[in-house]
Protein backbone atom coordinates (compact mmCIF):
# COMPACT_ATOMS: atom_id res chain seq x y z
CA UNK A 1 0.00 0.00 0.00
CA UNK A 2 1.60 3.56 -0.67
CA UNK A 3 1.20 6.05 1.55
CA UNK A 4 -0.32 9.13 0.13
CA UNK A 5 0.17 12.75 1.67
CA UNK A 6 -1.60 16.01 0.63
CA UNK A 7 0.57 18.96 1.98
CA UNK A 8 -0.71 20.80 5.26
CA UNK A 9 -0.84 24.72 5.34
CA UNK A 10 -2.56 26.75 8.38
CA UNK A 11 -5.32 28.90 7.39
CA UNK A 12 -3.09 31.79 7.44
CA UNK A 13 -0.60 30.48 4.90
CA UNK A 14 -3.33 29.20 2.41
CA UNK A 15 -5.09 32.56 2.56
CA UNK A 16 -2.08 34.33 2.16
CA UNK A 17 0.20 31.93 -0.23
CA UNK A 18 -1.26 28.88 -1.20
CA UNK A 19 -4.39 29.96 -3.83
CA UNK A 20 -2.32 32.98 -4.68
CA UNK A 21 1.21 33.27 -7.17
CA UNK A 22 2.00 36.77 -6.44
CA UNK A 23 1.64 39.57 -4.14
CA UNK A 24 0.70 43.35 -4.27
CA UNK A 25 3.19 45.73 -3.04
CA UNK A 26 1.97 48.90 -2.20
CA UNK A 27 1.96 52.59 -0.81
CA UNK A 28 -0.87 53.51 1.28
CA UNK A 29 -4.35 54.22 -0.29
CA UNK A 30 -4.50 58.31 -1.25
CA UNK A 31 -7.26 60.28 -3.07
CA UNK A 32 -5.83 61.96 -5.86
CA UNK A 33 -8.58 64.75 -5.76
CA UNK A 34 -8.77 65.41 -2.38
CA UNK A 35 -12.45 64.05 -1.57
CA UNK A 36 -13.26 61.61 1.28
CA UNK A 37 -12.52 58.26 -0.15
CA UNK A 38 -12.15 54.64 1.74
CA UNK A 39 -11.06 51.52 1.45
CA UNK A 40 -13.31 48.23 1.23
CA UNK A 41 -11.04 44.74 1.24
CA UNK A 42 -12.95 41.10 1.81
CA UNK A 43 -11.67 37.72 0.93
CA UNK A 44 -14.20 35.80 -0.40
CA UNK A 45 -14.20 32.20 -1.03
CA UNK A 46 -15.73 31.78 -4.73
CA UNK A 47 -13.94 29.18 -7.91
CA UNK A 48 -12.59 26.73 -5.49
CA UNK A 49 -9.95 29.32 -3.99
CA UNK A 50 -9.84 32.47 -2.07
CA UNK A 51 -10.55 35.58 -3.47
CA UNK A 52 -9.42 38.97 -2.38
CA UNK A 53 -11.50 42.24 -3.50
CA UNK A 54 -9.79 45.82 -2.14
CA UNK A 55 -11.25 49.40 -3.63
CA UNK A 56 -10.42 52.51 -3.06
CA UNK A 57 -13.05 55.33 -3.82
CA UNK A 58 -16.05 57.74 -3.47
CA UNK A 59 -18.03 54.81 -4.28
CA UNK A 60 -16.05 51.64 -3.27
CA UNK A 61 -19.20 50.26 -1.04
CA UNK A 62 -21.36 50.06 -3.90
CA UNK A 63 -18.67 49.07 -6.70
CA UNK A 64 -17.66 46.19 -3.86
CA UNK A 65 -21.24 44.78 -3.86
CA UNK A 66 -22.21 44.62 -7.43
CA UNK A 67 -18.94 42.89 -8.02
CA UNK A 68 -19.75 40.52 -5.12
CA UNK A 69 -23.27 39.87 -7.20
CA UNK A 70 -20.96 39.43 -10.63
CA UNK A 71 -18.95 37.47 -8.91
CA UNK A 72 -21.92 34.67 -8.07
CA UNK A 73 -23.67 35.08 -11.72
CA UNK A 74 -20.49 34.46 -13.28
CA UNK A 75 -19.22 31.34 -10.76
CA UNK A 76 -22.73 29.55 -11.42
CA UNK A 77 -22.44 30.49 -15.22
CA UNK A 78 -19.15 28.94 -15.77
CA UNK A 79 -18.94 26.14 -13.20
CA UNK A 80 -19.21 22.75 -14.73
CA UNK A 81 -20.01 21.13 -11.12
CA UNK A 82 -23.19 23.34 -10.90
CA UNK A 83 -25.84 21.69 -11.98
CA UNK A 84 -27.76 23.75 -14.78
CA UNK A 85 -24.86 26.23 -15.25
CA UNK A 86 -23.98 26.33 -18.81
CA UNK A 87 -20.90 24.53 -18.94
CA UNK A 88 -22.63 21.96 -16.95
CA UNK A 89 -25.48 22.11 -19.81
CA UNK A 90 -22.89 22.02 -22.50
CA UNK A 91 -21.33 19.25 -21.18
CA UNK A 92 -24.70 17.09 -21.55
CA UNK A 93 -25.55 18.61 -25.01
CA UNK A 94 -25.24 16.55 -28.76
CA UNK A 95 -25.11 17.20 -31.73
CA UNK A 96 -28.74 16.82 -32.44
CA UNK A 97 -29.01 19.16 -28.82
CA UNK A 98 -27.01 21.81 -29.02
CA UNK A 99 -27.55 24.80 -25.81
CA UNK A 100 -27.71 28.44 -26.37
CA UNK A 101 -24.68 29.81 -24.63
CA UNK A 102 -24.67 33.49 -22.94
CA UNK A 103 -22.30 35.86 -25.27
CA UNK A 104 -19.64 35.76 -22.17
CA UNK A 105 -19.00 32.02 -22.44
CA UNK A 106 -19.04 31.61 -25.94
CA UNK A 107 -16.07 34.05 -26.25
CA UNK A 108 -14.62 32.25 -23.25
CA UNK A 109 -14.77 29.17 -25.43
CA UNK A 110 -13.97 30.68 -28.73
CA UNK A 111 -11.00 31.81 -26.82
CA UNK A 112 -9.84 28.69 -25.38
CA UNK A 113 -10.40 26.88 -28.85
CA UNK A 114 -8.13 29.51 -30.71
CA UNK A 115 -5.32 28.74 -28.54
CA UNK A 116 -5.65 25.16 -27.87
CA UNK A 117 -5.16 25.32 -32.01
CA UNK A 118 -2.32 27.45 -31.74
CA UNK A 119 -0.77 25.28 -29.16
CA UNK A 120 -1.59 21.64 -30.69
CA UNK A 121 -3.70 21.35 -27.62
CA UNK A 122 -0.88 22.07 -25.14
CA UNK A 123 -3.80 23.81 -23.97
CA UNK A 124 -7.14 21.74 -24.08
CA UNK A 125 -10.57 22.45 -22.16
CA UNK A 126 -11.35 18.84 -22.66
CA UNK A 127 -9.15 17.86 -19.79
CA UNK A 128 -11.98 17.09 -17.85
CA UNK A 129 -11.50 13.15 -17.42
CA UNK A 130 -7.96 13.34 -17.17
CA UNK A 131 -8.28 15.85 -13.69
CA UNK A 132 -11.50 13.37 -12.91
CA UNK A 133 -9.25 10.38 -12.57
CA UNK A 134 -6.49 12.48 -10.69
CA UNK A 135 -9.32 13.51 -8.26
CA UNK A 136 -8.30 17.04 -8.87
CA UNK A 137 -11.63 19.35 -8.02
CA UNK A 138 -12.17 16.67 -5.27
CA UNK A 139 -10.82 15.37 -1.56
CA UNK A 140 -10.40 11.87 -3.95
CA UNK A 141 -6.94 13.20 -4.74
CA UNK A 142 -4.80 9.85 -5.85
CA UNK A 143 -2.47 8.41 -8.84
CA UNK A 144 -4.46 6.55 -11.21
CA UNK A 145 -3.05 3.37 -13.17
CA UNK A 146 -2.05 3.65 -16.56
CA UNK A 147 -5.30 2.00 -17.90
CA UNK A 148 -7.27 4.56 -16.36
CA UNK A 149 -5.10 7.19 -17.74
CA UNK A 150 -5.58 5.74 -21.23
CA UNK A 151 -9.04 5.81 -20.99
CA UNK A 152 -9.55 9.28 -19.69
CA UNK A 153 -7.37 10.47 -22.73
CA UNK A 154 -9.41 9.05 -25.26
CA UNK A 155 -11.97 11.73 -24.32
CA UNK A 156 -9.46 14.47 -24.65
CA UNK A 157 -9.53 16.98 -27.43
CA UNK A 158 -10.38 20.20 -27.75
CA UNK A 159 -11.67 19.39 -31.49
CA UNK A 160 -15.08 17.39 -29.81
CA UNK A 161 -16.44 20.67 -29.17
CA UNK A 162 -18.38 22.90 -31.70
CA UNK A 163 -19.21 25.80 -31.46
CA UNK A 164 -22.03 27.03 -33.84
CA UNK A 165 -22.38 30.54 -35.67
CA UNK A 166 -25.46 31.54 -33.69
CA UNK A 167 -24.25 31.63 -29.99
CA UNK A 168 -25.17 28.03 -29.72
CA UNK A 169 -22.63 24.85 -29.41
CA UNK A 170 -22.43 20.93 -28.52
CA UNK A 171 -20.10 18.13 -27.75
CA UNK A 172 -19.22 15.02 -28.81
CA UNK A 173 -20.25 12.19 -26.49
CA UNK A 174 -18.49 11.92 -23.27
CA UNK A 175 -16.63 14.90 -23.75
CA UNK A 176 -16.10 17.37 -20.11
CA UNK A 177 -15.87 21.16 -20.76
CA UNK A 178 -14.03 22.69 -17.89
CA UNK A 179 -12.65 26.12 -18.33
CA UNK A 180 -10.31 26.00 -14.92
CA UNK A 181 -7.60 27.07 -16.81
CA UNK A 182 -9.18 30.18 -18.17
CA UNK A 183 -12.28 31.07 -16.32
CA UNK A 184 -10.51 32.96 -13.52
CA UNK A 185 -8.74 35.43 -15.94
CA UNK A 186 -12.29 36.29 -17.51
CA UNK A 187 -13.84 36.64 -14.50
CA UNK A 188 -11.37 39.06 -13.28
CA UNK A 189 -11.40 40.92 -16.55
CA UNK A 190 -15.40 41.28 -16.16
CA UNK A 191 -14.90 42.45 -12.26
CA UNK A 192 -12.85 45.33 -13.08
CA UNK A 193 -15.21 46.30 -15.51
CA UNK A 194 -17.80 46.05 -13.32
CA UNK A 195 -16.32 48.05 -10.36
CA UNK A 196 -14.64 50.53 -13.13
CA UNK A 197 -18.48 51.99 -13.77
CA UNK A 198 -17.95 53.75 -10.01
CA UNK A 199 -16.02 56.52 -8.53
CA UNK A 200 -13.03 54.57 -7.30
CA UNK A 201 -9.23 55.10 -7.51
CA UNK A 202 -7.49 52.00 -6.98
CA UNK A 203 -8.92 48.38 -7.33
CA UNK A 204 -6.88 44.96 -6.68
CA UNK A 205 -8.48 41.97 -7.66
CA UNK A 206 -6.57 38.56 -6.32
CA UNK A 207 -8.38 35.56 -7.64
CA UNK A 208 -6.23 32.82 -6.18
CA UNK A 209 -2.81 33.56 -7.99
CA UNK A 210 -4.47 35.93 -11.30
CA UNK A 211 -3.76 39.13 -10.25
CA UNK A 212 -5.93 42.34 -12.12
CA UNK A 213 -5.28 45.76 -10.86
CA UNK A 214 -6.01 49.25 -11.58
CA UNK A 215 -5.05 52.67 -10.17
CA UNK A 216 -5.54 55.96 -10.75
CA UNK A 217 -2.75 58.36 -9.52
CA UNK A 218 0.17 56.15 -7.82
CA UNK A 219 3.12 54.06 -9.12
CA UNK A 220 1.61 50.19 -8.55
CA UNK A 221 4.08 47.33 -7.87
CA UNK A 222 3.53 44.03 -7.94
CA UNK A 223 5.82 40.70 -6.20
CA UNK A 224 5.73 37.46 -8.23
CA UNK A 225 5.89 35.29 -5.13
CA UNK A 226 8.82 32.58 -5.35
CA UNK A 227 7.84 29.08 -6.16
CA UNK A 228 10.52 27.44 -3.91
CA UNK A 229 9.64 29.83 -0.93
CA UNK A 230 5.96 30.72 -0.95
CA UNK A 231 7.08 33.51 2.08
CA UNK A 232 9.57 35.59 -0.18
CA UNK A 233 9.48 37.79 -3.60
CA UNK A 234 11.05 36.32 -6.44
CA UNK A 235 10.70 39.55 -8.33
CA UNK A 236 9.11 42.79 -8.35
CA UNK A 237 7.15 44.39 -11.31
CA UNK A 238 6.86 47.80 -11.69
CA UNK A 239 3.52 47.86 -13.71
CA UNK A 240 2.70 51.75 -14.04
CA UNK A 241 6.22 52.45 -15.41
CA UNK A 242 4.89 50.77 -18.84
CA UNK A 243 0.99 50.94 -19.10
CA UNK A 244 -0.26 53.87 -16.32
CA UNK A 245 -3.35 54.30 -15.16
CA UNK A 246 -4.37 50.91 -17.06
CA UNK A 247 -5.75 47.79 -16.15
CA UNK A 248 -3.04 44.85 -15.68
CA UNK A 249 -3.34 41.47 -15.04
CA UNK A 250 -0.62 39.31 -13.78
CA UNK A 251 -1.36 35.78 -13.74
CA UNK A 252 1.00 32.89 -12.87
CA UNK A 253 1.05 29.22 -13.18
CA UNK A 254 3.08 26.82 -11.52
CA UNK A 255 2.87 22.77 -10.01
CA UNK A 256 3.44 23.94 -6.46
CA UNK A 257 -0.25 25.36 -6.44
CA UNK A 258 -2.11 22.38 -6.24
CA UNK A 259 -0.82 19.12 -5.91
CA UNK A 260 -0.75 15.68 -4.36
CA UNK A 261 2.50 13.75 -2.71
CA UNK A 262 2.85 10.30 -2.85
CA UNK A 263 5.95 8.02 -1.70
CA UNK A 264 7.94 11.55 -2.02
CA UNK A 265 6.90 12.05 -5.22
CA UNK A 266 4.91 15.82 -5.89
CA UNK A 267 2.28 15.37 -8.71
CA UNK A 268 1.25 18.97 -10.01
CA UNK A 269 -1.85 19.63 -11.27
CA UNK A 270 -0.86 21.11 -14.56
CA UNK A 271 -1.52 17.99 -16.73
CA UNK A 272 0.29 17.04 -20.17
CA UNK A 273 -2.75 16.49 -22.36
CA UNK A 274 -0.67 13.71 -24.52
CA UNK A 275 0.32 11.72 -21.42
CA UNK A 276 -2.27 12.10 -19.53
CA UNK A 277 -0.23 12.61 -16.59
CA UNK A 278 1.55 15.99 -14.71
CA UNK A 279 3.75 18.16 -17.19
CA UNK A 280 6.99 17.44 -16.71
CA UNK A 281 9.12 21.09 -17.16
CA UNK A 282 12.11 22.71 -15.77
CA UNK A 283 10.09 25.68 -14.93
CA UNK A 284 8.73 26.21 -11.34
CA UNK A 285 6.30 28.89 -12.50
CA UNK A 286 5.44 30.69 -15.45
CA UNK A 287 3.71 34.51 -14.74
CA UNK A 288 1.72 36.14 -17.80
CA UNK A 289 0.99 40.03 -17.80
CA UNK A 290 -1.46 41.19 -20.00
CA UNK A 291 -4.93 43.37 -20.37
CA UNK A 292 -6.45 40.19 -21.51
CA UNK A 293 -7.46 38.26 -18.40
CA UNK A 294 -8.78 35.15 -20.17
CA UNK A 295 -5.95 34.86 -22.70
CA UNK A 296 -3.23 35.48 -19.93
CA UNK A 297 -4.72 32.58 -18.00
CA UNK A 298 -4.57 30.39 -20.80
CA UNK A 299 -0.62 31.52 -21.53
CA UNK A 300 0.87 31.39 -18.09
CA UNK A 301 -0.46 27.33 -18.05
CA UNK A 302 1.01 26.89 -21.72
CA UNK A 303 4.31 28.71 -21.14
CA UNK A 304 4.61 26.50 -18.09
CA UNK A 305 3.80 23.19 -19.56
CA UNK A 306 6.32 24.27 -22.60
CA UNK A 307 9.40 24.36 -20.40
CA UNK A 308 11.69 27.33 -20.47
CA UNK A 309 13.51 26.92 -24.18
CA UNK A 310 9.66 26.45 -26.27
CA UNK A 311 8.12 29.18 -24.11
CA UNK A 312 10.66 31.84 -24.61
CA UNK A 313 9.98 30.60 -28.39
CA UNK A 314 6.20 30.97 -27.54
CA UNK A 315 6.48 34.55 -25.70
CA UNK A 316 8.70 35.62 -28.97
CA UNK A 317 6.57 34.76 -31.36
CA UNK A 318 3.55 35.69 -29.96
CA UNK A 319 4.78 38.77 -27.89
CA UNK A 320 3.90 37.32 -24.77
CA UNK A 321 5.28 39.53 -21.75
CA UNK A 322 6.45 36.88 -19.34
CA UNK A 323 8.16 36.12 -16.13
CA UNK A 324 10.01 32.48 -16.28
CA UNK A 325 11.18 30.91 -13.49
CA UNK A 326 13.29 28.27 -14.22
CA UNK A 327 14.25 25.17 -11.25
CA UNK A 328 18.22 26.21 -11.70
CA UNK A 329 17.27 29.83 -10.44
CA UNK A 330 17.06 31.58 -13.92
CA UNK A 331 14.59 34.22 -14.59
CA UNK A 332 13.54 34.53 -18.02
CA UNK A 333 12.62 38.20 -18.53
CA UNK A 334 11.11 40.32 -22.27
CA UNK A 335 14.05 42.80 -23.16
CA UNK A 336 11.35 45.40 -23.30
CA UNK A 337 10.15 44.89 -19.74
CA UNK A 338 14.27 45.24 -18.67
CA UNK A 339 13.50 48.50 -16.80
CA UNK A 340 10.44 47.32 -15.05
CA UNK A 341 11.35 43.39 -13.58
CA UNK A 342 13.82 43.81 -10.86
CA UNK A 343 14.59 40.43 -9.47
CA UNK A 344 15.00 39.40 -5.77
CA UNK A 345 18.49 38.22 -4.16
CA UNK A 346 18.91 34.53 -5.42
CA UNK A 347 17.18 35.06 -9.00
CA UNK A 348 19.66 35.60 -11.91
CA UNK A 349 17.50 37.20 -14.88
CA UNK A 350 18.15 36.44 -18.33
CA UNK A 351 16.44 38.46 -21.26
CA UNK A 352 14.94 37.73 -24.67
Amino acid sequence: MRMVKYPRMSKRKICCFMMACMLVVSSVFLSACGKKEKTVSQTLFALDTFVTVTIRGQEAQEAFDQASKVLQELEETLSRTKEGSEIDSLNHSSEEAPVALSQGTYTVLQSALSWSEKTGGVFDPTIGPVMDVWGFGSDAKRVPDEEEIQTALEHVSYTKIHLLSDSRAYVEPDTIVDLGGVAKGYIADVLMSTILEYKVSRVILDLGGNVCAFDASKELVIGVISPSDLSLLAAKVNVSSKKKDEVVSVITSGAYERYIEVDGVHYGHIMDTKTGKPVETDLLSATVLTHDGKEGDILSTVLFALGSEKAVELAKKENIACILIGQDGTMWVNEDWKESVHAEAGWTIRYF
